[in-house]
């Protein structure tokens, strides 16, 4: 993609068993809505050996019940390790303790968190940590379930093991438990995905997001005429009445977030 004379031309690439074609597509503004993707780091062990031998399954199918299920055999005892506390990794502890309850009987789980189940909370006209807190459905299921004053007497607690990873002796935590584990779910956060070359009559483009205008700026701090972004690779950064700071995740949010910049933008 480059720009020149005020416009951005992009060239689309589409490959067939026969050939490759390219359709140029010239345009005033280019919106990147490039998207992210589950964050994925090497198993904290230090036995390659032993981290080969565990099955990693992605964020995305772990968050799929239905395919959660056919990629699991119901006839073999598993232990599934789940890392992380998010709103991600809660969904997938609650699909794989209705597959334990249910179809898959030998199933097992230890989840790893670092820090006790973070809520979103009602105040006087605002919510608390409403872009990094449990909300719904899921906080209510992990209220009822996975704290430590419920989880001893809760259902779940016949197939889920609790593993707190303290930040002093996290190593170890892994190391005595995360060999036991046939699988392993990282529920860990997500990160953009990579932009496409962009390039202008000076050379390549190296862009820096704006998060509260949806624009980009280059090398030299100045502004990139008509480039912006939007969606889950480009949320707003909002502070809160407390001073805390977040980046608004959600459908609504991204909507509500191009309702304001939209109208200041320019090519």
């Amino acid at each position: 993609m480059s720009t020149k004379s005020n416009s951005w031309n992009v060239k689309l690439t589409t490959e067939s068993s026969k050939a490759s074609s390219s359709t140029p597509i010239s345009s005033k503004y280019l919106i990147l809505c490039t998207g992210s993707h589950p964050i994925t780091s090497p198993l904290p062990l230090q036995s390659s050996i032993t981290a080969s031998k565990i099955t990693q399954i992605d964020l995305d199918p772990a968050l799929k019940p239905s395919f959660l299920k056919t990629i699991l055999p119901a006839n073999l005892p598993l232990t599934i390790g789940v890392m992380g506390a998010s709103h991600s990794a809660i969904l997938v502890l609650r699909n794989l303790y209705n597959l334990a309850s249910s179809t898959h009987p030998q199933l097992r789980i230890k989840w790893f968190t670092r820090h006790p189940l973070r809520y979103a909370e009602e105040r006087d006209g605002w919510i608390f940590r409403d872009n990094t807190g449990l909300k719904g459905a899921v906080a209510t299921w992990a209220k009822d379930n996975l704290e430590e004053s419920v989880l001893p007497k809760s259902d779940v607690s016949k197939y889920l093991t609790k593993i707190y990873t303290h930040k002093e002796k996290e190593q170890e935590y892994y190391e005595e438990h995360l060999p036991s584990c046939t699988h392993v779910v990282q529920a860990i956060g997500y990160r953009n995905n990579a932009l496409p070359r962009l390039e202008n009559e000076k050379g390549v483009l190296d862009v820096k997001y704006d998060n509260e205008t949806a624009g980009f700026t280059d090398q030299t701090g100045k502004e990139v005429k008509g480039l912006y972004g939007a969606g889950i690779a480009f949320p707003e950064r909002v502070t809160d009445p407390e001073k805390n700071v977040e980046h608004a995740v959600g459908l609504w949010k991204f909507m509500k977030y191009l309702q304001r910049v939209v109208p200041e933008w320019r090519a």
